[in-house]
């Protein structure tokens, strides 16, 4: 089957255009074959991994640190940088950009300084300290500039969506993140599959990539509708709480792509974020049809693209689920929790990236507070949110407690199975607990206000809204009377 190609993409696939292009032209192109795609689309936003460029790569003591420190992707990039005038702005109009870059580039020389307290140099006390290697540091430095020199936005963020490159409904972009590509496909009505990582490489110097997957309709369809019940709609507030219904949401569809049901009427960039991205991980494609939410689905017809089954079938999401999930998070690595008290070394928020609002609530929380000596409090996110949290203020407040704010980087891009041993961490990204599970430290699943308790206390203490909203069903609404009143009366998890 021959895919059918504009001018322009026929021309790069010619030549025409210079050796960059046509040589990920000819990539893209075997690539469509793969999948039987019958034509390219064009893309508005690519989203990919920044690159380790180091010229000797094979030699032992440095592929041995390589295969710490990269995710696999850089020798992608070795042929391309060789080429002359290789660049990927050309009239497609497409933006490309990063994912967050293993340090935040103006504070590089903290690395090889005393210990910073940042992801990238710090100390534990009584278990060892961790420090990035230089050689790959610079290896990354020279990655970043090469990208630079090719027309990359250093954007750094695994959200540019929010605020930086925002893909209207209906237009086509290509995601290597997974939060990313169903934050896109949901709220905003843009068209991304979850792409490897090495097909962003070819899309952003060409612009384009064969149509196939959740670009079509067909593979956008609901399957089914999961449904929250009222107790669930009126009861979910933390960050942490909105990730645990995200991955409820996706256990019950079982990789079926899902319409949900019963949604709260109010959910804001760091709610449908933690939700979205939570449910990703669980599930084959990347998009949800949130009822209310969600542009390409006004109606449940809408969302099942015109084929709903007169007896759809249905699941319901409870209260008892979300607290099943706290509890299966809280085990996965080894450290006990939520029930019981825990010693924390590293509370840490924005995985992914904070927005602003999610940076305020902790300048909030932690604000005529100190962090404990030997704890570390890390707060990270884009970078026009650091800059607007520097301009109002919020950064200062979590500086003064002791805490840090940082952007470009993100404490996944470190090799986290190389920081101390028994370090315990906390935080609210159920993504990178289920990441980082299988990665050597403890992990502590929670929402904001018990976190930065933590981060003040030096110990993860549940809350009384845990307190209530673990007890079973029958004794919660017996006790319904009784509960503790504060934030509108709506406990949160813990």
């Amino acid at each position: 089957m021959k895919m059918k190609l504009t001018k322009y993409q026929q021309e790069m696939l010619d030549g025409k255009h210079g050796e960059c292009k046509q040589f990920c032209m000819d990539k893209l192109v075997d690539f469509g074959k793969a999948v039987e795609a019958t034509e390219m689309v064009d893309l508005v936003l690519v989203l990919n991994e920044c690159p380790i460029w180091i010229k000797d790569r094979r030699k032992p003591e440095t592929l041995e640190k390589l295969n710490m420190y990269d995710l696999g992707h850089s020798p992608l990039y070795d042929p391309i940088f060789e080429m002359k005038d290789a660049h990927v702005e050309d009239e497609s109009g497409c933006a490309c950009g990063n994912d967050p870059y293993l340090i935040q580039l103006d504070k590089r020389g903290e690395i090889l300084g005393p210990p910073t307290g940042k992801p990238w140099n710090f100390e534990l006390p009584g278990k060892g300290s961790f420090r990035l290697d230089a050689e790959m540091v610079a290896g990354f430095k020279a990655g970043y500039d090469k990208l630079m020199e090719h027309g990359w936005l250093p954007w750094h963020s695994c959200n540019p969506y929010f605020n930086t490159r925002i893909p209207k409904m209906g237009e086509y972009a290509a995601s290597s993140e997974s939060s990313a590509a169903c934050y896109i496909n949901t709220i905003l009505g843009a068209r991304t599959n979850r792409e490897s990582a090495v097909n962003t490489v070819y899309c952003a110097y060409t612009g384009c990539l064969p149509k196939y997957g959740t670009h079509l309709d067909e593979y956008r369809a609901a399957k089914c509708i999961v449904e929250l019940d009222d107790e669930v709609r009126n009861n979910i507030k933390g960050m942490a709480d909105w990730g645990a219904l995200g991955a409820c949401i996706a256990e019950k569809a079982e990789n079926r792509i899902m319409a949900v049901l019963n949604l709260p009427k109010k959910m804001g960039p760091g709610a449908t974020k933690n939700l979205i991205s939570c449910a990703s991980p669980g599930m084959n494609d990347p998009i949800l049809h949130l009822m209310g939410y969600t542009p390409e689905s006004p109606t449940l017809e809408a969302a099942f693209k015109g084929k709903m089954p007169k007896n759809p079938e249905r699941y319901k999401v409870t209260m008892d689920d979300i607290v099943e999930m706290y509890r299966h998070l809280n085990a996965i690595a080894p450290a006990p929790g939520p029930e019981k008290a825990k010693p924390v070394d590293i509370v840490f928020f924005g995985c992914p990236h904070c927005t602003f609002e999610e940076v305020r609530e902790v300048a909030r929380l932690v604000k005529g507070k100190k962090v404990k000596p030997g704890v570390h409090l890390w707060v990270q996110t884009d970078t026009p949110s650091y800059f607007m949290a520097q301009h109002y203020g919020d950064a200062k407040i979590i500086e003064e407690a002791g805490g840090h704010i940082y952007h470009q980087t993100c404490i996944a891009m470190t090799p986290i199975r190389h920081y101390p041993k028994g370090t315990t961490i906390a935080t609210d990204s159920f993504k990178y607990v289920k990441l980082g599970g299988g990665f050597g430290p403890n992990w502590i699943y929670g929402n904001p206000e018990a976190l930065v308790n933590a981060a003040v206390t030096g110990v993860f203490t549940p809350t009384a809204r845990w307190e209530y909203w673990s007890q079973p069903r029958e004794k919660r609404l017996a006790s319904e009377k009784e509960r503790p009143l504060y934030d509108g009366g709506v406990p949160m998890l813990s």
